[in-house]
């Protein structure tokens, strides 16, 4: 009772720091009026701290709180607020000043968390060894799982979490935590021993201590029960030593394998033993892995639970095969002493279906050299293994025992079995016959002989199947029998011209031309029906003597309802006749030519004649406005390439390396300077034109500019005027720069055309100026005065050299 008490006085002291947060002690608190939820991190943490100074369980803790008048709200959120907290301060990180033993409290509270698997560059030849992808692939992970039901075979540890729910005519329970010295203290019972007792065993020592303070558990008819289980386990620390890729120390859930350390350490390394991995426990080896059992078999028998400061030592090999060929794997594979050829074949997953299985080559080190050994099939559980051998399996030889193949002209084409003395008759027979169309006269049956040369023995079909005549069939032979149309060239009839489908037809006897005609979609509508003509090549007796003739021609007229007159009807298309549909002389492509700018009515428009000029196209379009610049109007002609003058001028843009070949375009404008004031003076004059496809005219509203560009001070664009020339313009631009090619100003116009400056004995003559035209002042080329003046200082010691061989000759 004293205690009791004295736990009671203890709580009340807990919620008055809690709710006042001054560190004087007010027992006269009352802890219903705590408002549990306004307590900081720092009130929660004290607490915590006062509850473990007094040895004292979260679940006593609020059982006193509920006697002293708390509420089971305020129970509630104590409880969620302190397992919160607990939860957040596992996470936090210790700095170096802290005691050694909260550094040590903190990482047995992260090793539920359990150690990351870190990142190595592997050999290799690590790589090729059977076993390194289970630890190290991306999609297969040992990675041990918290989130499982705790086995009746689980050993308790130091720091696990034990529940303990009594439910019935009593009703309590327990969040009790295995302590340093093994054992769970029970309120009111006192300390229960259950480190390394499995979880079954541990269960049934508390439920038997519990009867002693709840009576109603025992006889044969309880009132009361208990239910244990396990809360948060405390994780272990296990070191993976010897012949791994990452060795060290790891730490991992309570529930981990040796398979999942050995995760985590990467596996064995090139030189560890998949075969014989060693769990040391207090010293003491007390069990011995096979990889290869879970591997190969999936047994996990040997994969035992990890207690805390185990020890996992992975050993070298001891024998390690090299297995290759037609194998399902290959790589490196270990075997154990005594282990057969045999067993080696069932960890390769046997052979390929293409292998040769009735004997292996085993090449083995004889430690000064090498031998090989042939493993006949029968032998394969007799021969034991060795450290260094090497086995390999062949592949089949593509060689058939009784193959027999047709082809050609039968409804069942293919390869077929060779029965014994079977016969060319009984094969077309099994082929279902011989197609209508099969050549009788001839086929051939090729041959191998012994020496594997070939052999052609011909056969005639009509005498096999009349059965004058058979022939006995032999492995590998190999029957064609052609059809009629295989011995012919293809007989064809081509129709070129104006229908819907030009091209090549096949040719059938008796075709005329209108049924060719139809075949080919029928006229368009620029055909010129009334002149139908077929060539027709020279038969065989014409070829047999040198002439000057090379075909013959027929002329034909029909309508356009393919009605031929008698004589055309009559007419026999043969094999390789080309029809031709011409085109309607009249007939032309319709042309457009547009107009732009000031004309009345401005777009497309269909060219109607030939002979149709500039002037009657602006007559067209009803005439120029008040606002057009005449002078200033240009045509622009669209120019295209056909496919010879394109691919002349591509091969030469290939061949100078200057020139860019995508600069080369099948289709180009190019501007025509025309002499509009003129035209529409004197239609019809030289200046107007022909209108062709694509034209397009352009008239533009007077032009009040003049452009200075070039190799002048300021290139700007000026007012024109009447009174300004074109060397006026360019003094306005700030005159000649210094490179200035004075002599060789040009004028562009409007139009498009161009004059240029001309020389006299009175001065330069510039180009007259108007508006909208641009004055272009060329620039020299830069000069290499260093090669210049080489040059001169070449032909000066030239001259010298004359001169004193003049004076020398002349003496």
């Amino acid at each position: 009772m004293i205690r009791l008490f004295r736990k009671t006085i203890f709580l009340g002291l807990i919620f008055a720091f809690a709710a006042l947060g001054a560190e004087a002690q007010n027992t006269n608190i009352n802890p219903a009026t705590v408002n549990v939820n306004a307590l900081g991190d720092k009130q929660i943490e004290r607490i915590i701290s006062e509850m473990e100074k007094n040895g004292m369980s979260l679940e006593e803790a609020m059982a006193l709180a509920r006697a002293r008048g708390a509420s089971q709200m305020q129970i509630d959120q104590m409880t969620q607020r302190i397992r919160e907290y607990k939860m957040k301060n596992q996470s936090r990180k210790f700095s170096g000043g802290e005691s050694e033993e909260m550094q040590e409290s903190e990482l047995s509270a992260n090793l539920s968390a359990g150690s990351k698997k870190q990142e190595f560059k592997a050999t290799e030849k690590n790589k090729k060894i059977f076993g390194f992808h289970f630890f190290n692939s991306e999609n297969l992970s040992f990675a041990p799982n918290v989130d499982v039901p705790v086995s009746d075979s689980y050993a308790l540890g130091i720091g696990d979490e034990v529940n303990i729910a009594v439910y019935g005519a009593s009703q309590q329970s327990y969040m009790l935590v295995v302590q340093k010295n093994g054992a769970i203290v029970i309120p009111d019972l006192g300390p229960v021993n259950v480190y390394g007792m499995s979880f079954a065993k541990a269960s049934e020592k508390i439920k038997s201590r519990l009867i002693s303070i709840y009576n109603g558990m025992q006889g044969n008819q309880p009132n009361t029960f208990a239910d244990v289980s396990l809360g948060a386990l405390k994780g272990v620390k296990v070191n993976v030593i010897g012949e791994v890729n990452l060795p060290g120390t790891y730490a991992l859930p309570a529930t981990a394998s040796v398979f999942n350390a050995l995760y985590l350490a990467g596996g064995p390394n090139e030189n560890g033993s998949f075969r014989v991995i060693d769990l040391i426990r207090d010293g003491k080896v007390i069990n011995s892995v096979d990889v290869y059992e879970y591997l190969i078999d999936g047994k996990t028998q040997n994969n035992v639970q990890l207690r805390d400061q185990d020890v996992i030592m992975v050993r070298p090999y001891v024998n390690r095969i090299k297995v290759a060929g037609e194998f399902k794997r290959t790589g490196l594979f270990e075997a154990k002493d005594g282990e057969l050829v045999a067993d080696i074949l069932r960890y390769a997953g046997g052979f390929t279906d293409k292998a040769y299985t009735h004997r292996l080559d085993l090449y083995r080190n004889n430690s000064r050299t090498l031998s090989v050994v042939d493993v006949p099939a029968d032998k394969y559980n007799q021969i034991t293994l060795m450290n260094g051998d090497e086995i390999k399996s062949g592949a089949i030889t593509e060689r058939f025992e009784n193959r027999i193949s047709i082809e050609g002209a039968v409804y069942r084409p293919g390869d077929y079995q060779l029965l014994e003395g079977m016969r060319l008759s009984e094969l077309i027979a099994k082929a279902e016959g011989l197609k209508e169309e099969a050549f009788m006269e001839r086929g051939v049956i090729t041959r191998k002989q012994k020496d594997l040369s070939l052999e052609a023995i011909s056969f005639s079909p009509r005498e096999i199947l009349n059965g004058k005549a058979d022939v006995l069939l032999q492995r590998e032979d190999r029957i064609q029998i052609s059809s009629i149309f295989d011995l012919r060239e293809a007989h064809t009839v081509e129709i070129l011209g104006e229908v819907q489908f030009p091209g090549t037809y096949a040719w059938a006897e008796n075709m005329k031309i209108a049924d060719l005609i139809f075949q080919a979609g029928g006229f368009l509508e620029n055909a010129e029906v009334s002149s139908v003509e077929v060539s027709r090549v020279l038969d065989y007796n014409e070829t047999k003597d040198l002439t000057k003739s090379l075909l013959h021609t027929y002329q034909y007229g029909l309508d356009r309802n393919l009605k031929l007159d008698a004589e055309g009807e009559a007419f026999v298309l043969n094999a390789f006749d080309k029809v031709y549909i011409r085109r309607a002389p009249g007939c032309r492509p319709q042309g457009t030519a547009s107009v732009r700018g000031e004309v009345k009515y401005v777009g497309e428009y269909g060219i109607t004649r030939k002979d149709e000029k500039i002037s009657d196209v602006i007559r067209r379009a009803g005439g120029l406005t008040p606002e057009a610049y005449v002078k200033g109007a240009s045509l622009r002609r669209r120019i295209e390439l056909s496919e010879a003058e394109y691919q002349a001028k591509l091969a030469i843009v290939m061949q100078d390396t200057t020139m860019n070949p995508s600069e080369v375009k099948r289709v180009q404008y190019q501007i025509v300077g025309i002499d509009l004031p003129k035209i529409m003076q004197e239609p019809g004059c030289v200046e107007d034109l022909h209108v062709l496809e694509g034209d397009q005219l352009m008239v533009p509203s007077k032009l009040e500019t003049v452009m200075v560009s070039g190799s002048v001070l300021n290139p700007v664009a000026h007012t024109f005027t009447d009174k300004k020339k074109a060397k006026d313009y360019i003094m306005s631009s700030g005159g000649f720069a210094q490179r200035a090619k004075k002599g060789k100003v040009y004028v562009l116009y409007a139009n498009g055309t161009t004059a240029a400056t001309k020389g006299g004995l009175f001065g330069r003559r510039f180009p007259r100026v108007e508006p909208g035209c641009e004055i272009i002042v060329p620039e020299k080329p830069e000069v290499d005065k260093t090669a210049q003046a080489s040059k001169w200082l070449a032909l000066a010691s030239t001259l010298a050299s004359m001169v004193t061989a003049i004076a020398v000759a002349t003496r």
